[in-house]
Order: structure tokens, then C-alpha cells, then sequence
């Protein structure tokens, strides 16, 4: 598949951190043709599994999360109207005016509205509103609402992979459906690996790296690839220190939350092979499922490989997909060969 098509199958399923189970499913039909084993756990991560053939092979995990943020239904208000809470780090200044759609029994569709201007006073104007403070409009009168929707259903923004100019596209979920686009375009063109391969889909990263937390235990890699997002380069971000331009390659994590011998063979292996990167420092805990990993079990030796995203979380993720390409090549050259690490 192309990679286009990859990131549209995975960005048009919905899977709110703890509500994984269709980007799930998706993810186990798209893994499985490459794999001796696919299967999900108790947490609803996916792993699929390859075998090397080689006696005493490493165990090698290449690992995305599959979840995103998102909201969940808190109380019904009367007419047609629904209070919500966030799930996972929702940027607030994004809510007033953003679609929705509500995953109950059946999909309702809704809006988040504010209260006019003209209507607010002076003081209320630069106020920002708390997500408590907010509503979901649905349209429909309270009896059709309860007979559709229940408390705790989750919430997701409403978007399509779009195509913006030159090959940049926007969608809400590239946090972190560009990481698995990665891992499965470079299964496709994988042709043999020294290791044991698990591919594996974490849950409810966005909640505290949950699901890779379990993840590691259950499959205790000897070396492990963490495939994230990090954040891209707008006109008003581009003086920060860990923001990316978009079109870069493969950001490529070096600090203690990663093995400094793994990271510097990663970076030896885009050198050889022409693949575009940047270097991302992190002095301490990164903030992805690399911390949750390296801190399991015995521990793994593991490194960070990322996809610069703009506006991350919000509904208009953006990024260039020759990152995501990057990212999936080095990937592949990453199963293919011996690490002495």
C-alpha cells in the first residue's frame, strides 16, 4: 500500500485513549499479512509477531501508540446538550467551534459552542473557557440523545485526511497514526531481519503511556524502536529549542532516556544511506512510550525515532509525508542488520 493510503485507513478510525478497540482491529488486518502472529492483549495494544529462524535471536520491539485524545460524555444538560471532560492533553483553546462526534450506539454529530460576544461581558471577552465550562450542542431533543448516547461515551474531533499544498497533509490522530503508518510501510519492504520482530501498538499512551508500560513486560525486547511524533516548525515556534521543520526526515532522540550506543548506531545507519535527520535532544524523560519501555522489567535498550507534527493535538495535526517515508526507511534498516548495541 502506499503510504497515503496507510495514513487514511488508520486516521479514519477513531480510538480515544481506553476506546482503542476499532483503530484496534484495524491495525491487526493491516499487520497481519506480514506476520507469524497477530494478536491483542488484555490492555488492547496490538503485537504482531515475526520470527527470525535464528537460534538465540534478540528480540527486537518496534513500538508506536495507537490511541489518541479526545473527550467523553460527562452529563446530559436538557435539550439536545452534553457536558464533557477531556481525555488525554486536549489543547482547550482549540474546543469553542469545533465538530465532534459523539461514539455512542450510533455516531451523533455535534458542535462546541460559546456564548456570543455580544452576549459576554467586558470582563468575560479574553477569558478562555474551561472545557467544564463548555457544551456540545447535538441538535436533537434530550429523549433522542439518551436513546443514542450514554455517560462515559467517548468523543472524537471530526476530520479528514487532508491534502494541503506541496505534500503536506492535516488530520486529527497523526499523534500517533503517522508512527504506525511508519512501522507498517516498512514491514512491506522488510526483506529478512537477525532478530525476533514484535510490532507492537500501545494504548492509552496519552493518559501516561499505560498500554507501553504492560507492552514491555509482556514481550521484554532486548533492544526496543519507539516511533512518536514531535513538533513542527511554525513562524511563531521556530526560536524554540525541539521543534522540527517539517520535510527534515527522521528526528532521531539522544539523551539518558535513551541507549547512547543504539542511538549513535541509528544515526551511523542514515548516514550510510542517505536518509534524511535531524537530531532531538531530551535531558530527561522524553514524554513517549521510549520512558515507559526503558524503565520495565530489566530495562531495554532503547531509542527514539520521531515525525515532526504542527498543531499537535489538535484537529489540523499537520505533516509532511516524506517524513513519515523517512522514518519507515530507516526503520527497515534498523530490522535488517546485526546492532551491536
Amino acid at each position: 500500500m502506499e503510504t497515503y493510503e496507510i495514513l487514511k485507513a488508520l486516521t479514519d478510525e477513531k480510538g480515544v485513549s481506553g476506546f482503542e478497540g476499532n483503530i484496534a482491529d484495524a491495525a491487526k488486518k493491516l499487520l497481519s499479512p506480514f506476520c507469524d502472529k497477530v494478536y491483542e492483549n488484555r490492555f488492547k495494544s496490538v503485537i504482531g509477531f515475526k520470527k527470525s529462524g535464528n537460534e538465540n535471536a534478540r528480540k527486537l520491539m518496534i513500538e508506536a501508540h495507537l490511541d489518541q485524545i479526545g473527550l467523553m460524555v460527562s452529563k446530559f444538560k436538557g435539550d439536545g446538550f452534553l457536558s464533557f471532560v477531556p481525555v488525554g492533553g486536549v489543547d482547550s483553546r482549540i474546543l469553542s467551534g469545533s465538530e465532534v462526534i459523539i461514539l455512542g450506539s450510533e455516531k451523533v454529530y455535534g458542535i462546541i459552542g460559546a456564548k456570543p460576544p455580544h452576549l459576554s461581558g467586558s470582563d468575560d471577552k479574553d477569558k478562555m473557557p474551561k472545557p467544564t465550562d463548555m457544551l456540545i450542542d447535538t441538535g436533537l431533543s434530550e429523549e433522542e440523545l439518551k436513546e443514542k448516547v450514554s455517560i462515559g461515551d467517548s468523543i472524537v474531533f471530526k476530520s479528514k485526511l487532508t491534502k494541503l499544498l506541496g505534500e503536506e497533509y492535516c488530520s486529527s490522530a497523526m499523534d500517533n497514526r503517522a508512527g504506525v503508518t511508519a512501522i507498517l510501510k516498512a514491514i512491506e519492504n522488510v526483506s529478512s531481519s537477525p532478530y525476533d520482530l514484535y510490532f507492537a501498538f500501545a494504548s492509552e499512551e496519552e493518559l501516561g503511556l499505560h498500554g507501553a508500560y504492560t507492552l514491555a513486560e509482556e514481550i521484554r525486547p532486548d533492544l526496543a524502536v519507539v516511533i512518536d511524533v514531535t513538533h513542527g516548525m511554525t513562524p511563531d515556534t521556530k526560536d524554540e529549542t525541539g521543534v522540527f521543520k517539517t520535510g527534515c526526515g527522521a528526528v532521531i532522540g539522544r539523551g539518558p532516556n535513551f541507549d547512547s550506543g543504539f542511538a549513535d548506531n541509528i544515526i551511523a545507519i542514515a548516514k550510510e544511506k542517505n536518509i534524511k535527520y535531524e537530531i532531538e535532544v531530551a535531558s530527561e524523560n522524553s514524554g513517549t512510550d521510549a520512558w515507559a519501555i526503558q524503565n520495565s522489567f530489566g530495562g531495554a535498550k532503547t531509542a527514539l525515532i520521531s515525525i515532526p507534527v504542527k498543531y499537535m493535538h489538535t484537529s489540523v495535526e499537520t505533516l509532511d509525508i516524506a517524513d513519515i517515508e523517512a522514518v519507515s526507511a530507516l526503520i527497515k534498516e534498523i530490522m535488517e542488520v546485526e546492532i551491536d548495541a
